[in-house]
């Protein structure tokens, strides 16, 4: 009797155990999921066209998910077992998530295995540093979501995209001395150049940009927007655990 009680008490255990490690794995209603109810209506709408326009015209899946907790995981563990769980991406792993946890104060973002030559952890994180944690450190959660999924959008387009320097005055000035050291030389040059030979003109100093390589086209097999119908998954991408993350 004895056995069978312990065996018994066990199970239960065992079944509730589960039953909270199921509950921590919400089922996905869309590319948008603000389960924290945080995300203004506006820029809800604003983030659903930016995501369907990566899905369409690169093929990429990018999700926002918002949670008030991810109990018992850390934000880190649940972002990766959450990706792998939903299988984020299509057939060339081209998958982002986007994680804010309300309890901790936390933003998370997992990169698929096929965009992590585009977003390496460096840059994911410059990103987050850059447009997310300014606007939540507000309490401007929707305002941050939209501005951080428009700067991995430009990266994943292949556009220009950098960051300004913290530095960015200093950065400045020093540019202008060296403009204007080659003005100077370039002035006392031309004075001692003969009449009818080549006039010395200064270059115009190009700026190097960085450009992304574009992902590939779009793609078939991913599950649809969240509008109409219910969702039907997405494409079954996984993740090597790439990515970044900052407390606000």
């Amino acid at each position: 009797m004895k056995k069978r009680l312990t065996i018994t008490v066990l199970v239960l255990l065992s079944l509730c155990l589960s039953g909270t490690v199921m509950a921590a794995f919400p089922k996905a209603v869309g590319y948008i999921n603000d389960f924290a109810n945080v995300i203004d209506n506006k820029s809800k709408a604003e983030l659903q066209l930016l995501t369907d326009a990566l899905r369409d015209e690169q093929g990429v899946e990018l999700v926002v998910l918002t949670m008030s907790s991810v109990q018992p995981y850390t934000a880190r563990e649940y972002r990766t077992l959450l990706f792998e769980e939903w299988g984020i991406g299509g057939p060339e792993d081209s998958g982002l998530l986007i994680l804010l946890v309300m309890d901790t104060r936390e933003i998370e973002v997992e990169v698929g295995y096929g965009l992590e030559g585009i977003l390496p952890d460096g840059k994911v994180g410059a990103i987050l540093d850059q447009f997310a944690v300014p606007y939540f450190r507000q309490d401007k959660y929707g305002a941050g979501l939209v501005e951080t999924t428009k700067a991995f959008r430009a990266e994943l387009l292949g556009e220009s995209f950098l960051l300004p320097s913290k530095s960015s005055s200093a950065d400045w000035f020093k540019t202008f001395i060296i403009f204007l050291a080659i003005a100077i030389f370039v002035s006392k040059q031309s004075r001692r150049t003969p009449p009818g030979g080549p006039s010395g003109r200064s270059g115009t100093g190009r700026r190097t940009i960085y450009v992304s390589p574009r992902v590939g086209g779009g793609r078939g097999g991913f599950g649809g927007g969240s509008s109409g119908g219910g969702f039907g998954g997405f494409g079954g991408g996984r993740s090597g655990g790439g990515g970044a993350g900052r407390k606000f």
